[in-house]
């Protein structure tokens, strides 16, 4: 099963209480924290790592002290001692989202912002490009980013991170709803869902588990900090 929550993030940032929640985070990320200049990448960081961290505090019951994380080969953070479970997060603009299972996982929430569609040449398939340019208008502008989520998911699910070209792999978005996945690459037997989370985002889920959840959770920054402060 996989479990996936959306935080959105509130306007009134420096009053938060969230923010004392930083002690709670290694070292390490405190200072990564810390370093930001704008207090809205901040807190985006902060409420992600506390997001994932609530999740795994609350499918394995144990506090967050408690919680050890590694890398692989490639950076993407895991449990030291919990192989079987796998975590990702993402965050855009106000939105910041955290997805649990027991197989590897990839979440991506991206903002629909006007772009310059070469960008699909230098990163996408020959056939994903062909795909996109069926569209127009917005039609294209919100396939792109179908197509670029979806993407991103599958990359983070199999853990290389860009070592993994974007181009090495294609999928394709039908109007009924299903998600194809064409590769050569080690990593397959994936799923892939697609959530709404508000007007002007699109966030979709990677997985080699298709038990999706049908709704996403979503939590207030201060049900964010209440529930993470019941593990601390």
């Amino acid at each position: 099963m996989i479990e996936i929550y959306g935080v959105r993030l509130e306007t009134n940032i420096d009053s938060l209480p969230i923010w004392r929640l930083v002690q709670a985070l290694p070292p390490e990320r405190q200072e990564r924290i810390h370093r930001f200049r704008r207090k809205e990448d901040a807190i985006r960081t902060l409420a992600a790592d506390l997001l994932s961290r609530l999740l795994i505090c609350n499918w394995l019951n144990i506090r967050n002290k408690d919680i050890r994380l590694t890398q692989n080969a490639y950076g993407k953070p895991l449990l030291e001692e919990n192989s079987g479970l796998y975590f990702n997060n993402s965050h855009s603009g106000e939105w910041v989202v955290s997805a649990i299972a027991g197989s590897p996982v990839g979440i991506d929430v991206e903002k629909v912002e006007e772009i310059d569609f070469s960008i699909a040449g230098r990163f996408f398939s020959e056939q994903e490009c062909l795909d996109l340019d069926l569209r127009r208008g917005e039609a294209k502008l919100n396939y792109f980013f179908d197509l670029w989520t979806l993407k991103e998911s599958y990359i983070k699910a199999a853990g290389m991170g860009l070592s993994m070209p974007l181009d090495s792999f294609t999928v394709r978005a039908g109007n009924d709803g299903r998600i194809e996945l064409i590769t050569l690459n080690e990593f397959r037997g994936c799923s892939f869902r697609q959530y709404p989370i508000g007007p002007g985002y699109k966030l979709s889920v990677c997985t080699q588990d298709d038990r999706f959840p049908d709704h996403i959770g979503l939590l207030s920054m201060d049900e964010l900090h209440e529930r993470f402060m019941a593990y601390v």
